[in-house]
Order: structure tokens, then sequence, then C-alpha cells
């Protein structure tokens, strides 16, 4: 008996130790629940609100951005805490004042020079001024928005750029660099830079964190405990998706299991802090679009999802619109754990065509993701970079009414009726079903590490020279379009085309939707005031799921319009199906 005693109290030597260390597991206690959860519309703000302030000095000028989304189908707002990474307080022990170590703004003495989201080297500057004069006035920007948020039912959470790249840029971003990261360059990812590390590529330098550091790591979880200490916030997102680059090119796959380790520290801290608070926090991501992309950076997407490390995943391309995104595979993995899957894009756009009187950022393409993303099991929609009118459909009509209208700058808010309707239809699968929408196959001159790889500009290969089927184009469309005609939902479908270089050789391209001709020789054309134009096909042979476009030249006799190795050759620069919706 003695023996067996004895071999009890070493096994509870052994487990009370293991034991110890497990996270603290959530009581029955129950949890007063998070605001407006599920959402069905995640808004995200870079808080450039804040340009506002000096102006008047009235805190309510701060706020009248979220005042414009009351009645939309926005539930949640995320908002930066700072810029880029650093902070909008002073006295953290993470982070400063963004800017507050800047002491000369513009060393070229040319203030107009072109900086960052198309504003001035005196536009960053005024920015840095009016963060610095609320906190001067004894306010505290961050507890303002959640003031105006309570007042109007919204969700607020604290959004953390987990390594934005702006800082890279040498001639447009060099402000951004905080004074932890001039003095420990030994926690960048610094030099030498191979692609995809966000323009670093110019400079051959890197200012984003290296997340292969514990320091770094550290910081991050600091500031997640002291954002959730400091102010009531509904949640956390963390945006790996703007500067999805944190590890050095051939460490990333040995830092898989690094990354997710953060994660669960992550999902730690705010599991304790809703147990301290007595109710419901929630943490959101940002990933990229591609989960195969990601987990060559060092994302084990599935694996966050599988083991509830965020209760909800946004799948997005850090920058505009695309439209191939991997949440039917997400919400997969999903099955288990409960975690809301979310279809994430900016509201720019890659190239379309003109549709409905706009040249730049037509909203039926963010429909038509956001719809794809319903019909495939999104919870919803999160929004990226919609504060700014340069980022909507433009040109705007003129003598449109605006709400929103900004104080101290004209880059953010002026959201039309038109706008604020966007807001309402792509929270409603019913509703965007009944609109116009553009399908289009996504373009290299707007790709980043994590999206899934680029099918324009495509330069046409030749039939005679074994050119075939696995050449198409693949555009996938979540939608019974024979349903929707018959029924008289969907009017009538387009293919448009956008070819360059093809004047000698046009007779010789060849055009299959689904592995079915379409004649072009008969096809439409329609133009944009710089002067693109785009072929137009009515009624294509267009199908629920992934549609086939193959556009080749016939024969094997070099195009007239190669005549020497650097001369144009015929290419595809724009694909697009247009679905058009009843009367």
């Amino acid at each position: 008996m003695n023996r067996w005693r004895i071999c009890l109290l070493i096994l509870l030597a052994v487990l009370l130790p293991v034991v110890s260390c497990q996270v603290p597991q959530e009581t029955g206690t129950t949890l007063a629940p998070a605001p407006n959860w599920p959402p069905r519309i995640i808004y995200n703000t870079d808080g450039n609100w804040a340009f506002n302030y000096l102006a008047n000095r009235d805190t309510k000028d701060l706020t009248v951005i979220l005042d414009a989304l009351e009645g939309t189908a926005v539930d949640i707002v995320t908002v930066l805490v700072g810029i880029d990474d650093d902070l909008s307080w002073r006295g953290s022990p993470h982070g400063q004042l963004w800017g507050d170590n800047v002491e000369d703004w513009d060393p070229d003495d040319d203030t107009a020079a072109a900086s960052v989201g198309g504003m001035s080297m005196s536009d960053v500057e005024r920015l840095h001024r009016n963060l610095a004069a609320v906190v001067d006035d004894g306010h505290d920007l961050l507890k303002i928005y959640l003031d105006r948020a309570r007042e109007l039912n919204l969700g607020m959470f604290a959004s953390f750029r987990m390594n934005d790249a702006h800082v890279n840029l040498e001639d447009r971003g060099w402000y951004g660099r905080s004074a932890l990261k001039l003095e420990r360059t030994d926690l960048l990812l610094a030099h030498p830079v191979w692609w995809g590390a966000g323009n670093a590529d110019k400079w051959n330098f890197s200012w984003q964190w290296n997340y292969a550091e514990e320091e770094v790591r550290a910081r991050f979880l600091g500031l997640f405990e002291e954002v959730l200490t400091r102010y009531d916030f509904d949640g956390l997102e963390l945006d790996f998706g703007r500067g999805a680059i944190l590890f050095r090119t051939g460490e990333r796959f040995r830092n898989i299991p690094t990354l997710t380790r953060f994660m669960r520290k992550a999902r730690e801290i705010v599991r304790r802090k809703q147990s301290e608070n007595g109710r419901e926090i929630k943490l959101i991501t940002r990933v990229p679009a591609s989960i195969d992309a990601a987990l060559e950076l060092g994302f084990d997407i599935e694996t966050w999802i599988r083991e509830g490390l965020a209760d909800a995943v946004i799948l997005s391309s850090p920058s505009y619109c695309t439209q191939r995104i991997d949440i039917e595979r997400a919400v997969q993995a999903a099955s288990g754990s409960g975690v809301l899957v979310y279809t994430g894009f900016d509201s720019s756009t890659h190239s379309a065509s003109p549709q409905g009187g706009y040249e730049r950022n037509p909203v039926t393409v963010l429909r038509a993701s956001a719809l794809n993303g319903y019909k495939q099991g999104a919870a919803g929609v999160h929004l990226f970079n919609y504060d700014y009118r340069s980022h909507r459909q433009r040109p705007v009509p003129e003598g449109a009414e605006v709400a929103a209208r900004p104080v101290g700058t004209d880059k953010p808010g002026h959201f039309t009726a038109s706008d604020l309707q966007d807001l309402k239809d792509l929270g409603d699968s019913k509703a965007l079903e009944r609109l116009d929408r553009c399908y289009y196959a996504e373009s290299r001159a707007m790709n980043f590490p994590g999206d899934h790889p680029p099918q324009v500009p495509l330069q046409l290969s030749l039939a005679g020279r074994g050119a075939g089927p696995a050449h198409a184009i693949r555009i996938r469309v979540d939608d019974d379009i024979a349903a929707g005609r018959s029924g008289g939902r969907i009017r009538k479908t387009e293919l448009r085309l956008r070819l360059t270089h093809v004047e000698k050789s046009l007779g010789r391209v060849r055009c299959e939707v689904n592995g079915e001709r379409v004649d072009l020789s008969n096809a439409g054309r329609i133009r944009n005031r710089k002067g693109e134009e785009w072929l137009v096909v009515e009624n294509p042979p267009v199908r629920r799921g992934v549609n086939t476009v193959l556009v080749v030249l016939e024969g094997k006799k070099t195009p007239a319009e190669h005549t020497h190795r650097h001369a144009p050759w015929p290419t595809l620069e724009s694909c697009e199906i247009i679905v058009k919706a009843g009367s």
C-alpha cells in the first residue's frame, strides 16, 4: 500500500506543475455578450479623422464618419490604435505617439512633395500636429471614438497593423519610423531583402519587424494587454494582411510554430481580460486571401481556425479588391471550432471597365466579391479603406450631396447617398443577388504576398504552338445564372475583354467560354476617358461556379505586331464577366 501511495505522490508531483501552467479556463460565470456579435459588416478605419481636430478643436469633428455609419449594415468599427504600429497616446512602455520623434518634417524644403496615400509632406506633419493637439488638450482619441460608438450602438475594436510596410518607402514613408525602430535595427527584417517585403526591395532594406525575435512578439503582446487595460474595447483586431511579411526569406517555414504560439498567447490575454471584466471580448484577425500562399509566409491559417485562436478570421488581400479568396476552405476548417469566417477587401479595385457611369473602383466588383463570400459560407464582409473617397467609385456626380464632410482635409469622408446605400447592400446577400455585379481576373499590377497569383495581363499564346485549355483564365461566379435569367432576376450577362497590340492580329484571336466558341467579330465596344477599350460580348455561356475564359491566337506564325524581340505582343489586359440585374 505504501508503495502505491509513493507512486501516487510522484504522479501528483509531476502533474501539478503541468496543470498550473495551463491557460485559465473560463468558469461557468455568464459573461455579458459583446455588442453586435456576430457582425454583418466590419468596418476598418485608420483613424485619419484626427485631421479634423485643429480646425475647431472640437472633439465632435473627430467622429463625423462614425455618425455617417448609423443606419447602414456596419455593426463593428475597428480603429487603429495610432498610425501604422505607433500610438495615439503618450506614456506607453511599448510605443510612442506617432511622429513624436520627427524633428524635421521637411528636410527637402518641399512641403508639396508626395507622401503616402496621395498626401503631401505638409499633410503628414499636419496629421501629427492634430494628434498631438488632441493629447495636449487633455483628450484621449480612442476614448472619444469609443464613447461615440456606444451612443450609436456600434461595436468598437482596437486594430493593430502587425507589420505595416509604409515605413519602407525611403522617399515617402520615412517619417513613420519610430524611435524604437531607429534604435533597434536588430529587431527588423533589415538587409538583404527579396521580393515581397512591401517595396523594401527598392532599397534592399526592410524597416518591418522580424517576428522571429522574441522582443518583437513581446512588444505586441504588451500592447494588447495595455490597450485592454486602458480602454473598454469590445475586442482586438490583429491585421496581419497589411504587411504579411513577418520573417526573413528562408526562415518562414521554420517560424510557422512561432507565429501560432504568438496567436495562442494573444488569445490568452483576451480570455483573461474578458474574465476580469465580466463580459465578452472578441479577437479577430485579418490574414492573406490564399491559405497556401499564407503558409509559405508563416501563417498556418487552418490550424488557427481549428484551434479557435480567434473568434473571427478575415481572409483578404492587403490592398485592392480580390475575388479569389479561400472562404470555402476556411469555412470547412471552422466546422468544429465555431470560428466565424469573413470575406475582406479594399474598396479600391483592379482596373475595370466603365460601369454605371463610374470609371474607377466600381462597386459592382465589391458586390461580386461579397456575394461569392456569402455563397461560400462567410458570415459577413470586412471593409478596408472605405474612409477614403479616392478608394470608392468615381467620378462622383456633380452636385451630389455628401455626409461626413471632413473639416481639415478632403481625403477621408464625403460619403454620397450611393456610398451609404452600398454599405447597406454589402451586408445583404439577397440584395446583392438583384444588383449589377462584375467578376474579374485580378491584375499583376496590384498583387501582394499572400494573394492568389494574378491572371492578367496575359500575353496571348499560340494555339498552333500548343496553347489550349490549360491557358484559360478562371473566374468564379457563385450565383445560379440560369435560374436568375429565367426568373427575371438577371437581365443579361456580358463578357468584357480589353486587348492591346492586336491591331494586325485581331482576326486571329480565338475566345472560348467554358469550352464554347465566342464570336468576337460582332462584339460591341466600350471606352473609358483614358481611351482604353473593351470588347463586349452579350450573353456568353456563363454558368454557376468556375468559368473558364480562353483567349489565344490561332496558328503558329508570330503575330505581326511583334517585329523584334522587344516589340509589343498581343496581350489580354482585362477579363470580366458582368451580371446585369433585371429591371
